[in-house]
């Protein structure tokens, strides 16, 4: 027969055992990365830092008075796709801006969204955004010349450079950016949801957070 002080020791373990599990259960699994191309060429020896986090790209004294993001293209000729890149910097930048917007309204009408509101996020807002976005300017640029093999995983075999430009924006000209979008998205929506969804996005401007 177990005694009381070996019935104690056992529910601890089975205690311990439990929150190991549970604890486990709840971290997040690493993803797999899946290379589909061999790298033939580069500009940099090492991948840059700022791929990663944008912000260590430019120097400290800088990072609190503007905002960083990454504009991506891939092109058969590398001049073309460098270019592309630079070019993408305010798409790239409205993009967030229109996702940012659209999370901020879920998250304030907690699943009472507008169907019309939604929509006009998701396929116009973007676009329309561009044209706010004023003194964006590429600090870095890195690419790679990339060899993209069926055997892989790759959908076709072919040769493309990926280009990376490092993007900043002041932190005041997103603010007025982020506002002048949410201006555009109030005058272009039904009017009987336009005060609903104004209070739902007020002073949206001053919470920007990238998003993920």
């Amino acid at each position: 027969m177990f005694s009381i002080k070996s019935l104690v020791m056992c529910l601890c373990l089975l205690l311990v055992a439990g929150c190991g599990s549970s604890s486990k259960d709840k971290e997040k699994p690493d993803r797999e990365r899946k290379i589909t191309y061999d790298l033939l060429d580069f500009s940099d020896a090492k991948i840059p830092g700022w791929i990663d986090e944008p912000e260590s790209g430019d120097k400290k004294a800088n990072q609190k008075k503007f905002e960083y993001f990454i504009a991506e293209s891939s092109q058969k000729n590398k001049r073309l796709c460098q270019r592309s890149s630079s070019a993408r910097a305010s798409a790239e930048i409205a993009r967030q801006i229109a996702q940012f917007i659209k999370n901020s309204y879920a998250e304030s009408v907690q699943g009472g969204e507008d169907e019309g509101v939604t929509e006009y996020m998701q396929e116009q807002l973007a676009q329309e955004s561009q044209s706010f976005v004023i003194g964006a300017r590429v600090v870095q640029k890195y690419w790679e010349k990339r060899k993209y093999r069926e055997e892989l995983g790759a959908e076709k075999n072919e040769i493309l450079y990926t280009c990376f430009s490092l993007v900043k924006i002041g932190k005041s000209n997103l603010e007025k950016a982020i506002r002048n979008s949410r201006a555009k998205l109030l005058t272009s929506i039904d009017p009987e949801v336009k005060k609903k969804t104004e209070d739902a996005l007020k002073y949206v401007e001053k919470k920007f957070e990238k998003p993920e």
